[in-house]
């Protein structure tokens, strides 16, 4: 009797070193599909805020979107670098925004913006994402 329930254990310790593998690769499937959707879940429930509303909300760690006005006088662009700066307005106050990309072509002084990443405090914005409105679409003809 012994070699049988040797024998049955041996099999089943068998079993279970060849399923080993998929279980660890389902897991890391698991855990890879939960990450990608907590980070596409936060990005896409990032609220929409004025400037004003984001100065006096104050820093934190959330992303956000700030929506205002370029100001073109304060337009940086470092091409070696890929950084641009400039400062973002409406009737309540004004942020610096940080972006580190590719310069979009329609950024120009008095164009409705859209900035999407983290404010820092301090008038201070980092921004992941900047969305221009295309000001030909908004023209009288």
């Amino acid at each position: 009797m012994e070699s049988s329930t040797t024998s049955r254990d041996a099999i089943r310790r068998d079993k279970w070193r060849r399923r080993l593998p998929y279980l660890a690769g389902t897991a890391v499937i698991i855990v890879v599909v939960g990450w990608l959707l907590y980070t596409s879940i936060e990005s896409a429930t990032a609220p929409y805020l004025t400037v004003t509303e984001l100065l006096a909300d104050g820093s934190s760690d959330r992303i956000v979107r700030a929506t205002g006005t370029v100001v073109g006088e304060t337009i940086a662009w470092d091409a070696e670098e890929l950084v641009l700066r400039f400062d973002l307005t409406d009737d309540g106050g004004s942020i610096r925004v940080d972006y580190h990309g590719a310069r979009p072509d329609l950024l120009e002084d008095g164009i409705e913006a859209v900035v999407e990443g983290r404010y820092r405090g301090e008038s201070r914005f980092e921004a992941a994402e900047i969305l221009l409105k295309c000001p030909s679409k908004y023209e009288e003809e």
